[in-house]
């Protein structure tokens, strides 16, 4: 008898964690600290050590680094736990890529930009983009970062009809979700066709391959109805904050300061790791490199990987983006997506005073 009874909590348990309620306790928010090689110092958290390097997160945005950079990753304990949400429904955009980091399926998980959507409920709202397990998944967090208006996920390209993979899309939807009944909702959403659920102002959402502003893949989403409503930018933040993917960041670096002048950075938000003068050394240590000095602020090469003030996207991550889709619709190619034009977000965004604007560094 005691045996059945602990074996049918231990199946509860799990149970309630697969729709999660097991992860209410966030990952901690920690100051994780990446040593390269040439000396510089990064602070903010790191979510992957892999194969394909180091993935680091901070205020201004996730970057990524090759092993062959870094000479060393220390790692802040948990002290305590970290409860998800602060009330909200939908956590910020921090914790849901840390939790998207652990999960066992997003491998080089990567930040790419987010093109700017001109139709339709996300139009003209400000978002952030991921990709992970190559181009397998994209997870796409709207609005203010710090109380986000909605969430996606998408099984793309080769996943988009794998069941397994809509299964994970659906779970991962769930653990950043803390109310139940949202997480009910989700789960009884129609995975074959376009479905929807609503339940206390939020909206639950599949959307197929073939439908309208699917790109071709497999969606579940969930946003605040009249959140998103709220979030759109106007024209005027929309200039100041976008960039064309035509014109990326000027491929110029700081000048380059000599090796083992680099002085060690708190480990607090306003020196979380940006690629950063310390880390711009590297460029001068790499010979095939060229080192160009400039005044111009905000602007530094890394090893030849360009990030600047706005929004600081690589040639490599603009490539990445969703191409841009014209309108009227090209039906006659089946392509489905939203208009969208060749603007993109930066890295990442502030909202704090009400009004969408850069990120200061």
């Amino acid at each position: 008898m005691n045996k059945n009874r602990q074996t049918n909590s231990l199946r509860n348990f799990k149970l309630l964690a697969v729709c999660g309620v097991g992860l209410l306790l966030q990952p901690l928010l920690k100051a994780d600290v990446v040593l390269l090689q040439n000396g510089g110092v990064l602070t903010g958290t790191v979510l992957q050590q892999d194969a394909d390097g180091v993935l680091i997160q901070t205020d201004s945005g996730t970057y990524r680094y090759p092993l062959s950079w870094v000479r060393d990753v220390k790692k802040e304990a948990a002290a305590a736990p970290h409860v998800s949400n602060n009330g909200r429904r939908i956590p910020d955009w921090a914790q849901i890529v840390s939790m998207l980091a652990s999960t066992g399926w997003s491998q080089n998980l990567r930040q790419i930009p987010a093109t700017v959507i001109n139709y339709g409920k996300f139009n003209n709202v400000p978002y952030v983009s991921f990709r992970c397990a190559a181009g397998g998944y994209e997870v796409n967090i709207f609005g203010d970062l710090n109380d986000p208006a909605a969430v996606q996920i998408g099984a793309m390209n080769y996943l988009k009809q794998s069941d397994e993979a809509r299964s994970n899309c659906v779970n991962f939807i769930c653990s950043v979700l803390a109310n139940h009944d949202d997480r009910k909702m989700v789960r009884a959403l129609n995975w074959n066709q376009p479905d929807t659920n609503s339940n206390g102002g939020m909206t639950f959402e599949t959307l197929v391959p073939g439908e309208w502003g699917s790109y071709g893949g497999w969606w579940v989403s969930v946003y605040n109805d009249s959140g998103l409503a709220s979030a759109r930018a106007s024209d005027a933040e929309l200039a100041s904050l976008t960039q064309s993917r035509t014109a990326p960041a000027t491929p110029v670096i700081t000048a380059a300061q000599p090796m083992g002048s680099a002085q060690p950075m708190a480990a607090s938000s306003t020196n979380a790791a940006q690629p950063d003068a310390a880390a711009s050394q590297s460029a001068a240590m790499m010979p095939a490199q060229p080192v160009t000095t400039t005044t111009q602020p905000g602007v530094i090469t890394t090893y030849g990987a360009t990030y600047g003030a706005t929004p600081g996207w690589t040639a490599e991550e603009l490539a990445a983006a969703r191409p841009v889709a014209p309108a009227p619709y090209p039906e006659a190619t089946g392509d489905k997506s939203y208009p969208s034009s060749d603007q993109v977000y930066p890295r990442t965004y502030d909202r704090s005073a009400g009004t969408y604007g850069a990120r200061r560094r």
